[in-house]
């Protein structure tokens, strides 16, 4: 070497040591002011302590003893101290468990409170702060909270302090009472009877609904400047005057009476009023509450009545039916011809009129079959006093009489009844013989699960089953008469019917699915099986539609298809996220890991063993979160798409495993050489056996390791097992160690994600793993897999 390469050296060891010195003078400067922080920050501290001690003695009588519940808190929102009221109010117990007050707050009130809170540390204090909290029995309560900071001595916010009082029953109350008078009010304002609320000795109305306004014409302004006598017809004043004036002396509570009322518009209203008092503790009125509900219609009908009754006279006598009016006592109103010949009764039905038909049964009785159940009959419906339509009577000259009893009510008061014979002797002929062949077919179409309609020419619906009107969920007595294209309203379901009745009026049938709104707006999938109905002439008159309800297997596919989208959706998110996780994991692990390195490297004389051995446990640490990182990347890529399926031999994987993992001397690995061949992906096969293995060598605790790989063969599947005679696993955690989180969570290396591995590899080829563990004995994990 020249002396010149010489001299370069050298001035480069010069400058390495002036740079080397340089850095220790920085360090040693850094240490000294980080020395300075700490020692404020202890001082700080020592002086908060103290502060708080102050305010603990001062506040502590007003602690225990205040009603409602007191809270001090960090501003984590950790619990420093509570009284026994908040303690109840909580279900927490400090001197057991800690507590922080963010774990219990309602979900949806997190944002909210998170802004109370900005308000708080803004302005110092805080009051009427409501939110719900989910107490430890899971009750959710609402609370009011009045709240302040606590500061140290030299105005720094430590700390946040509260009462807080329960509101949950007291919030129940407001909404309902609120409740209570919403409905009040949509009751009045929607009620069809008019409602007026006045005050004795003050003019005009104090409060009208709007079926008052609507029955009337005036306003509610035109209202408050009127008094009751106001809209009173005068020939009804009188009688409504004295019941007021019994009202305002106390005689009576209430009254009800048919008046008159003069409408805006100059016509009249005919109203069944009732008023009644509301009174105070002396019994004088406060307020008179009246009711006013048209009759109008019922007085004109009344009026219509006594009209219709001679036209119904005239019509009744020239019936073909026999007819036979009594009133409530049984005297004979009206009778017709028919009536007396039916009954052979030998005279004329003016005659009849105001006869007493009490024993007439009895005269009759003769006539029938089957007398006295003719009389009982007669009187049971009399006393009942029901309508009872076509009861049947067999007389002895072999006629068939049907009888129907209608009782008469006015204002729900029995009036009379009225009876009607008919001879249906040829007519129930002709039902006899057609109903046998009617009661064979129409059980059948009642009660089978398909709809069935009958649809004439024009789209009219002339039946339709039970089925039909569950499919539709059209009301049946809606359902016959309108047209097919009333259910099916849609404009795409109405040409598209429209399309296939065309197709019947040629004679086509064919089947079809066919989506459709019902009558609740649910959407709903049907297949349809139609064809051209024809009469006895060979003429098309319609078509016959037969429908089955597959709404069901319909939504069943979709979620189908949805689930598989947002299934591989997911997958594949997962899996982009695992990588790029572990990819900026392990960026900082590699620079922890060369700066330790490093610092062994230029260092590693002047460190003692402490240091040594403190850079060896960070290089493990590095070591081994880097083997966590690819196991996750590993669970996240097992993925069935990416698996190639083929005749995999389970001896020789296990073999392989054997010259591919470390394996003390201590320990002996046993594989059965009858291992099968299964169909599956080999490298999958050797992930679980590979963590499987590892796991049991990992965890022997014996001098003589044993760990023993077989199998069992099954109807349709193989059940390896994989046995050791290790630690063993607690019962608690059979469970546990398959799930990733878990095994995350609960373990120091990366033995636990190595178990999720092997069930998730289980799962994706639909086969089954268990364990059988003691502790301290060892382990068999049994793995069920397809043939």
């Amino acid at each position: 070497m020249s002396q010149k390469e010489i001299e370069i050296l050298q001035r480069a060891l010069e400058r390495e040591r002036k740079a080397r010195k340089e850095a220790e003078k920085i360090l040693e400067h850094k240490s000294l002011q980080l020395f300075t922080v700490t020692q404020q920050l202890k001082s700080a501290n020592l002086d908060l302590q103290e502060s708080l001690r102050e305010k603990k003695s001062e506040l502590k009588g007003v602690f225990e003893n205040i009603n409602d519940a007191f809270v001090l808190i960090d501003l984590n929102g950790n619990v420093l101290k509570m009284n026994v009221a908040a303690m109840n109010l909580f279900g927490y117990d400090l001197k057991k468990e800690s507590l922080n007050l963010l774990h219990i707050l309602h979900p949806e009130d997190l944002e909210y409170t998170a802004e109370a809170f900005k308000k708080l540390l803004k302005k110092g204090s805080y009051t009427k702060y409501r939110s719900r909290i989910v107490s430890k029995k899971k009750i959710i309560k609402i609370v009011e909270v009045n709240s302040s900071l606590v500061y140290d001595k030299y105005g720094k916010p430590v700390a946040a302090q509260g009462i807080a009082r329960d509101i949950t029953q007291e919030i129940k109350i407001q909404e309902l009472l609120e409740e209570q008078k919403h409905q009040l009010n949509i009751i009045f304002e929607n009620s069809p009877i008019g409602i007026t609320l006045s005050k004795q000795n003050e003019k005009g109305l104090l409060y009208i609904n709007k079926s008052l306004c609507k029955m009337l014409g005036y306003s509610v302004k035109e209202f408050q400047n009127m008094q009751v006598q106001d809209i009173t017809h005068p020939n009804d004043e009188e009688i409504s005057r004295a019941n007021r004036e019994k009202l305002f002396k106390g005689e009576i509570d209430n009254f009800t009476l048919e008046k008159r009322y003069l409408k805006k518009n100059g016509g009249i209203l005919w109203a069944k009023t009732t008023v009644t008092a509301v009174r105070n503790n002396e019994g004088e009125i406060k307020f008179q509450v009246a009711t006013i509900e048209d009759i109008s219609k019922e007085r004109l009908a009344k009026e219509q009545l006594i009209e219709s009754e001679n036209r119904l006279s005239s019509l009744i006598v020239n019936l073909e039916s026999g007819v036979l009016l009594e009133d409530e006592n049984r005297t004979i109103v009206l009778t017709n011809e028919k009536f007396c010949d039916l009954l052979s009764i030998p005279v004329a039905p003016e005659l009849l009129k105001g006869q007493d038909c009490s024993e007439s049964a009895n005269q009759s009785k003769h006539l029938f079959e089957n007398p006295e159940n003719f009389v009982n009959r007669i009187n049971q419906l009399v006393t009942n006093k029901k309508t009872v339509l076509g009861d049947e009577l067999k007389m002895l000259n072999g006629k068939i009489l049907e009888r129907d009893y209608v009782p008469i009510f006015y204002k729900d008061v029995y009036k009379g009844h009225l009876w009607t014979y008919r001879d249906v002797t040829l007519k129930r002929n002709y039902r006899q013989s057609l109903e046998a062949y009617k009661q064979k077919y129409s059980n059948i179409i009642a009660n089978m699960n398909l709809g069935l309609a009958e649809i004439d020419k024009e789209g009219n619906i002339l039946f339709a089953n039970q089925s039909f009107i569950n499919i539709t969920s059209y009301p049946k007595e809606e359902v016959i008469g309108i047209k097919i294209y009333d259910i099916f309203k849609k404009e795409e379901e109405v040409k598209f019917l429209e399309q296939k009745i065309k197709e019947r009026k040629k004679g086509k049938t064919d089947s079809y699915e066919f989506k459709f709104i019902d009558y609740f707006g649910k959407e709903k999938y049907i297949l349809i099986s139609s064809a051209p109905n024809y009469d006895i002439n060979g003429e098309i008159i319609g078509s016959v539609g037969i429908l089955l309800d597959i709404t069901h297997l319909k939504s069943l596919e979709i979620q189908k298809e949805n689930l598989l989208k947002k299934l591989k959706h997911s997958n594949q998110e997962l899996e982009e996220y695992a990588h790029i996780v572990s990819h900026d994991l392990k960026s900082p692990l590699r620079s922890i890991s060369a700066l330790s390195s490093w610092l062994q490297e230029d260092y590693g004389e002047v460190l003692d063993e402490g240091g040594v051995k403190n850079i060896n446990l960070i290089q493990d640490t590095v070591e081994k979160m880097e083997n966590l990182i690819n196991d996750i990347l590993n669970y996240s890529s097992i993925n069935e798409q990416h698996s190639t399926v083929e005749t995999v031999n389970v001896y020789q994987v296990v073999t392989h495993i054997k010259s591919l993992i470390f394996i003390p001397e201590h320990v002996e690995i046993i594989v059965d050489e009858n291992l099968p061949a299964i169909k599956a992906d080999k490298t999958r096969i050797q992930q679980l056996f590979q963590n499987l293995i590892g796991n049991a060598v990992n965890y022997i605790d014996k001098e003589k390791g044993i760990v023993e790989v077989s199998f069992e063969e099954d109807k349709d599947a193989y059940i390896f097992s994989v046995k050791d005679n290790g630690i063993g696993i607690a019962k608690e955690y059979h469970k546990k160690i398959f799930n990733v989180f878990q095994s995350l969570g609960n373990h120091k290396d990366s033995t636990g994600i190595g178990l999720s591995i092997v069930k998730k590899i289980v799962d994706m080829y639909e086969g089954k793993i268990w364990l059988e563990s003691t502790k301290g004995i060892g382990t068999t994990f049994f793995i069920k897999l397809k043939k």
